[in-house]
């Protein structure tokens, strides 16, 4: 998730990440990288709400 959200013109909100982040632990993912905690303020905030909001059953979150 995160070299597709650094891509020219594309921006997510934490809400389309959080989305994104379901899917993919759907699809059977092993590993997502959600970004940098503390680098930003979004990645901050989908850092803190992922934990709450995204019960993972396959994927790993990383900070990346």
């Amino acid at each position: 998730m995160r070299d597709g959200a650094q891509r020219e013109g594309i921006n997510l909100t934490v809400a389309d990440k959080l989305t994104i982040a379901r899917h993919l632990d759907d699809f059977g993912v092993g590993f997502i990288e959600g970004g940098w905690p503390g680098a930003n303020p979004r990645d901050t905030e989908f850092f803190a709400r992922v934990q709450k909001e995204v019960p993972f059953r396959h994927a790993q979150l990383v900070a990346f």
